[in-house]
């Protein structure tokens, strides 16, 4: 076993129940979002309430692994049935002592933090509302990681309703200590794609200010969410494995292609949580689009490729495809993520999962995806030197 200790790129909080409801603007109190005790198949679940959606049990989010320290793949549908709430879950989610206990036990120097039930919130569909939501989950975290700023790794809610607002809020989080900042895979309805030169102000900000900006799951449209219903109280979520990365392929052929990395050659988009067993395929499809005037021309100075394996970044955790094609992605351009606490995650066992699928990697290829990559793309100091 390496004598490096683990820096996860991708883990979550469990955020408290009541943040929104505590926090948020007067004017807004009545529809925060909030999580209530109700009864379902004859079971007392914790639900999470937002508006203009369907309300769902929390207890996939809070996380399996969490409960139980069960093996990764136990099974989220198990953990709904049982309704399993914040009662059951480990306190690290929302107690940041507890949670650099966590990390030790799981043999990590620190983490990069997303959020749990902001995700949905990207959905709100008034942009004022979103915003104040926003603005007390980036408070509520920035106090969070105060405890531990170098094991405990900050990524702000930005909404993109308005570019300018954007803007600010994006200059706040970076005041109030955040590494980066989660947008949605795809801009709110009604609002231009991101090719759009719209936005250029706002990529102007991320670069300026160091902010990574990352693409996490179930923050874009319709193809984010796992069923028509965008619920887990719908029975059959098949659809979401084969139509979710629909979306971030787009929303990245449009910043590449379009020209945005290479007006902000220092901009960086992390791709988190999207799986990975595609982007191959993607790298393959990419490498065919050329600079110039061969078949498929673009006015771009270099090839997209070129623009794709210096800027884009991907978090990955049990993936076995994308080590094996680690190569042609990019080693640079890999994240290793235990996703703590979620139904998904390798906690306590993330040293073991990364001794099994990395271990006959070369030294250095394994040492900076499960560590350097992060701290150096989040602008991060490592909390002991090794």
């Amino acid at each position: 076993m390496a004598d490096y200790k683990i820096f996860s790129g991708d883990s979550h909080m469990s955020e408290p129940g009541d943040l929104w409801v505590k926090r948020i603007d007067e004017e807004f109190r009545w529809r925060a979002p909030r999580v209530e005790k109700r009864e379902r198949n004859g079971k007392i679940e914790d639900i999470f309430i937002y508006e203009g959606w369907p309300p769902h049990p929390v207890g996939v989010g809070l996380g399996a692994a969490a409960y139980t320290a069960a093996p990764r793949g136990a099974g989220a549908e198990s953990y709904r049935a049982e309704g399993k709430g914040y009662e059951d879950a480990r306190a690290g989610g929302w107690d940041p002592a507890a949670r650099l206990e966590d990390q030790d036990i799981d043999g990590l120097d620190g983490e990069v933090l997303y959020t749990t039930l902001g995700f949905r919130q990207f959905w709100i569909r008034d942009p004022r509302l979103q915003r104040a939501c926003f603005r007390v989950y980036n408070d509520w975290l920035s106090e969070y990681c105060s405890y531990s700023p170098q094991r405990l790794i900050g990524l702000a809610l930005i909404s993109m309703y308005d570019v300018d607002e954007a803007r600010a809020e994006l200059r706040r989080a970076a005041k109030l200590g955040h590494h980066g900042a989660m947008i949605g895979t795809t801009p709110p309805p009604d609002c231009a794609p991101y090719k759009s030169m719209i936005y250029d102000p706002f990529w102007a900000e991320a670069q300026e200010l160091g902010m990574p900006l990352v693409f996490h799951e179930n923050t874009g449209g319709h193809e984010s969410r796992s069923a028509s219903g965008s619920s887990y109280w719908d029975e059959d979520q098949s659809m979401g494995l084969l139509v979710r990365p629909h979306e971030v392929q787009r929303s990245l052929g449009h910043i590449i292609v379009s020209g945005v990395l290479e007006r902000f050659p220092r901009l960086k988009i992390v791709v988190a949580e999207q799986g990975t067993d595609w982007v191959p395929y993607y790298v393959r499809r990419l490498a065919k689009i050329k600079g110039g005037t061969t078949t498929y021309p673009t006015r771009l100075s270099m090839k997209p490729i070129e623009y794709f394996h210096r800027q884009v970044f991907f978090t990955f955790t049990d993936d076995p495809e994308i080590v094996a094609e680690r190569e042609l992605v990019g080693v640079e351009n890999l994240l290793f993520a235990t996703d703590y606490p979620h139904t998904a995650s390798c906690w306590p066992k993330s040293q073991q999962l990364v001794e099994r699928e990395l271990g006959s990697l070369p030294a250095p290829e394994r040492r900076k995806m499960v560590r350097d990559n992060t701290l150096a793309i989040f602008n991060v100091t490592a909390p002991v030197p090794v």
